[in-house]
């Protein structure tokens, strides 16, 4: 069989940036490692070892194609999730913002337009300086040795019983962590530990440990073993996921908890030794119920704390006034109008968008015109009228970025390097393969639901 250009041009391309061999499962569990050559709407033609030649699959029988790519490096300034109606969400630089549409610079298809009507929110995330963005495998990480916990499932650390993980290296002396927690049953048994020395053992002898449970949070210095201090959050106790920041920074002795973007508390450490200290980061689980740790991404800080909470009586420092009465919890304060934009220092303003230009937005507000570069800003208010939801079409399949979030299109075609698909959230499209670590196919089927429904998350 002869081997058409671009399909080689396609195979390379997918071979060459891809960490692992990728591989085709068959909606009867089967699976085979190789190499994709083409793809089309019915059809997939697949080179493997374990095949005389290329051999042509229909997309009827495969369930997923695993490809394995890493997530990349982000180097703007800010990076905008968008989120759809269908439950996509898609990550790039806000390029407009129209009654129409919402465009979106993406580094793996260009510039994409959004049906506005088919956007349900905006967040912006500050990039900085990343170290760290995953996961994407266990690679690197290290788990207890005597009762490994953890497993990697698209893009996720799932815990299976108590254990830690840990990889050293990934802290600098100032650095902001964020991560998606979830967990199942009525009460969460975490510990994530900051600046230890040993990533091999679940109990460090340096570094400060912050202990998630229930609806409670408890900070401890390991060395000495003293209470730092606690705070506490609704969400903890009320729901099963959570979105995670710790901000912690040797050279200012603080450490900082935000959950859900609501900042807990800020704790302050005179006593702090730089010298008694490493790099590593452990995520621990405490209980028997399963954990699941996703969208991890770690980037120096500056050590400035753009929010100050306002605890009752004296001000909180480590060792002192550890156990004081609680004050308002800040998830119970009413939360910002939908028509007010959240900025990056904790302040919210009203108005609307009025154009975006080379990273700068112009905002309408009752104080006037007021323009912002976009990385200031955390979320952009948008007016929820008559939102819709895109059609499905036969041919669609769900294809999930490295950080774990995924889009829904219909697949037409995939050669030398491109996948080309259409939605009515966006139209045509053309997507780098690089773009992506899975793809699943016949997601409309009964048979999906069931898969999807029944996976332990």
């Amino acid at each position: 069989m002869r081997i058409p250009a671009s399909s080689i041009s396609l195979l390379l391309a997918w071979s060459a940036t891809a960490t692992a061999t990728p591989s085709l499962r068959f909606t009867n569990n089967d699976t085979l490692a190789g190499i994709p050559q083409s793809l089309a709407l019915d059809k997939v033609i697949w080179e493997s070892k374990l095949l005389d030649k290329p051999a042509e699959f229909p997309t009827a029988a495969i369930q997923e194609l695993t490809l394995s790519n890493p997530a990349p490096d982000a180097t703007p300034d800010h990076e905008a999730v968008i989120s759809l109606t269908n439950g996509d969400s898609i990550r790039g630089q806000l390029a407009s913002i129209t009654d129409e549409a919402l465009s979106l610079d993406t580094w793996f298809a260009g510039r994409l337009e959004f049906n506005r009507l088919m956007v349900s929110g905006v967040k912006i995330e500050e990039t900085g300086s990343t170290l760290y963005r995953g996961p994407s495998s266990l690679d690197g990480w290290i788990q207890s040795p005597e009762n490994p916990a953890w497993t990697y499932s698209q893009a996720s650390f799932r815990s299976t019983r108590a254990g830690g993980i840990a990889r050293d290296g990934l802290l600098a002396d100032e650095s902001a962590i964020h991560f998606d927690l979830a967990w199942k049953g009525d009460s969460i048994r975490l510990k994530v530990v900051l600046f230890s020395d040993d990533p091999a053992t679940d109990n460090p002898g340096t570094g400060y440990e912050i202990n998630f449970m229930r609806g409670r949070v408890h900070l401890r210095e390991i060395r000495s073993g003293r209470f730092q201090g606690s705070g506490h959050s609704r969400a903890l106790m009320e729901d099963e996921r959570a979105s995670i920041e710790i901000r912690a920074s040797k050279t200012g002795k603080r450490i900082a908890l935000l959950i859900n973007d609501q900042l807990i508390d800020v704790w302050n450490s005179p006593d702090f030794d730089n010298r008694q200290s490493g790099k590593a980061l452990h995520f621990i689980e405490s209980g028997t119920m399963p954990t699941m740790i996703s969208n991890i991404r770690i980037k120096k800080w500056d050590g400035i704390m753009d929010r100050i909470p306002q605890p009752p009586g004296q001000a909180r420092h480590f060792g002192f006034n550890a156990t004081p009465e609680p004050g308002p919890d800040p998830e119970s304060q009413d939360e910002t109008s939908k028509d007010r934009m959240n900025l990056a220092n904790g302040d919210s303003l009203p108005g609307e968008v009025s154009s975006i230009t080379n990273g700068i937005i112009t905002l309408q507000t009752p104080l006037g015109e007021i323009e912002l570069p976009v990385s200031r800003l955390r979320s952009v208010a948008l007016r929820q009228e008559n939102a819709e939801r895109c059609k499905r079409y036969n041919g669609d399949v769900r294809a999930w970025f490295p950080d774990g979030s995924s889009i829904v299109f219909r697949l037409d075609d995939g050669d030398a390097g491109k996948i080309h698909g259409f939605s009515q959230n966006f139209g045509n499209a053309t997507f780098d393969t690089t773009a992506f670590n899975r793809i699943e196919f016949n997601i409309h089927s009964p048979d999906y639901r069931m898969r999807d429904a029944s996976k332990n998350w």
